[in-house]
């Protein structure tokens, strides 16, 4: 046992833990989105920002093990297209959870003070803003872009930030294409302007 195969574990630990945190939190939010009363929503909202937690604790991991196996494999690395590609993708992600992080608490006060009026009462059909929509998918796309970029290892700058980018391009064209396919079909169905009209903190 080495202190490189420890790291090297603890680095694939971070990507499960990622993975594992991704699952909870779609989970909850599609929970939380058809919940019937406000208490259920919130509690589905809980459920999601502890899931959300594990997320910053993850890139911390792969980032400090990962420049810890880099240091010991070469010593001329960090102007490589894959370690830059690499850290500004955590960087992006760090920022983009930082922005959800924010926009959840909101949404928590939101619930919190509606509950305090019966947590039994009729839960809002919650719309959130378009960027808030589309982050968590464009996440997902970079956290695959950064994996393949590791995997790959481009030497290229260019190219390595250029999967990034393409990630990013292709993820954020799927979320709107979703949201699309989402707003016809709730035009389409009963109630449609009350769902217009919801609360739109988070």
């Amino acid at each position: 046992m080495t202190a490189y195969r420890i790291a090297l574990f603890l680095h694939l630990l971070a990507l499960m833990l990622a993975a594992g945190a991704t699952a909870v939190t779609k989970l909850a939010a599609g929970r939380r989105q058809r919940a019937r009363t406000v208490g259920e929503a919130l509690d589905w909202h809980d459920v999601l920002t502890g899931a959300s937690k594990l997320f910053p604790v993850s890139l911390v991991i792969f980032v400090l093990t990962g420049s810890y196996m880099l240091s010991v494999a070469r010593t001329r690395v960090w102007s490589t297209g894959f370690v830059v590609a690499g850290l500004a993708g955590s960087a992006l992600l760090f920022i983009s959870g930082a922005f959800l992080g924010a926009k959840g608490k909101a949404l928590r006060n939101v619930l919190a003070n509606t509950a305090k009026g019966g947590a039994d009462r009729p839960a809002p059909q919650l719309v959130p803003p378009r960027l808030v929509a589309m982050l968590p998918v464009v996440n997902t796309g970079i956290a695959i872009s950064v994996v393949f970029d590791m995997v790959i290892k481009p030497v290229s700058v260019p190219v390595a930030l250029g999967v990034v980018a393409a990630s990013v391009v292709v993820s954020l064209g799927g979320a709107m294409l979703g949201q699309r396919a989402s707003a016809a079909k709730g035009a389409a169905s009963p109630g449609a302007g009350d769902r217009l009209s919801a609360t739109r903190a988070a």
